[in-house]
């Protein structure tokens, strides 16, 4: 089961009850978040997610709204006493911004840290979960990322599982989980002996702030969720080219073009209040789009089939 929660949806500037960026993936006990918006700390508190986890962070860009909450959490893991290694990636200039803060507000660690620079491509791995980072169309560098979780094993085929001998009960739920197991006879069995083809993996995709390109359309083919900035409604489309951002006409457009089951629309601007215009205008051209919400989680099981959560 994979839980994407969106502690902040706001965008250039809070509002009450939107935060700056951050979208959090868990996952089997780690946790991956994307951008570290402004007042990160307590929405992280207020969606329960543990501070002493696996965990790595993913930087889009250097901007503030997606940056300025990054010293504060640092600081807050060390306060609470984290010991558990962290890595965070993103643009060259996070290594510097990192470096800075440390050495003007005394942001110390009480646990190992390394900040990577990176450039598009394979970024992360870790057992099931991969992020690919591809560049986007901005302001200044700026990545956007594909979150894919490789599901090992097709359908459990208990009648093979019977012929080859063995036992109903914990070897078969290992099987199905993609691990290998010893019979008592010492006959080694794989997982794929047991079970159906594997399915496709999930894939996740998160724009960052971007105008609509042919890497966020190649990186979204087929994708099982898009989340899409969208920060201007076609009523503002002449600011989007000049300030790097889509429209929401325009994100669900990159949706369609990219055969995506479900649009999510985060980053859009506070001038639309509840944000009705932009669901609306881009469920015009894709239905299946809605709106991201403060703490709204979507659960993914490993079916790919989700449901969504809002407080």
């Amino acid at each position: 089961m994979i839980d994407v929660i969106f502690l902040g949806t706001g965008g250039s500037m809070p509002t009450e009850g939107r935060n700056l960026p951050s979208i959090a993936f868990q996952y089997e006990g780690q946790i991956l978040l994307f951008d570290c918006g402004e007042d990160l700390q307590r929405q992280i508190e207020r969606a329960g997610i543990g501070l002493n986890k696996r965990m790595a962070i993913f930087i889009s860009h250097m901007h503030a709204d997606h940056i300025l909450g990054l010293p504060g959490l640092l600081l807050r893991f060390s306060l609470l006493g984290r010991f558990k290694p962290l890595n965070i990636y993103g643009p060259p200039e996070l290594i510097e911004y990192v470096k800075v803060n440390q050495a003007t507000i005394n942001l110390g660690t009480t646990f190992e840290s390394i900040v990577y620079s990176i450039e598009a491509g394979p970024v992360y791995e870790d057992h099931e979960l991969i992020v690919n980072a591809f560049e986007v169309e901005h302001r200044g560098y700026a990545l956007g990322y594909q979150i894919i979780h490789k599901r090992p094993t097709g359908v459990f085929l208990p009648e093979k599982a019977k012929e080859l001998g063995i036992p109903q009960g914990p070897l078969w739920g290992k099987l199905s989980d993609g691990e290998r197991v010893v019979l008592d006879d010492g006959t080694v069995i794989d997982p794929s002996q047991v079970t159906g083809p594997p399915p496709n993996p999930i894939k996740i995709v998160y724009s960052g702030d971007t105008r609509p390109c042919d890497a966020l359309r190649n990186a979204s083919k087929d994708a099982n969720i898009l989340i899409s900035e969208a920060m201007f409604s076609s009523e503002h489309s002449h600011l989007a080219p000049p300030r790097g951002h889509m429209t929401s006409i325009e994100a669900a457009t990159i949706a369609l073009e990219s055969n995506v089951d479900l649009l999510v629309l985060t980053h859009y601007s506070p001038r639309y209040e509840d944000g009705s215009v932009i669901e609306e205008e881009a469920k015009s051209i894709f239905p299946n789009t809605i709106l991201a919400r403060d703490l709204m989680r979507i659960t993914i099981d490993k079916n790919g089939r989700y449901k969504i959560i809002t407080q």
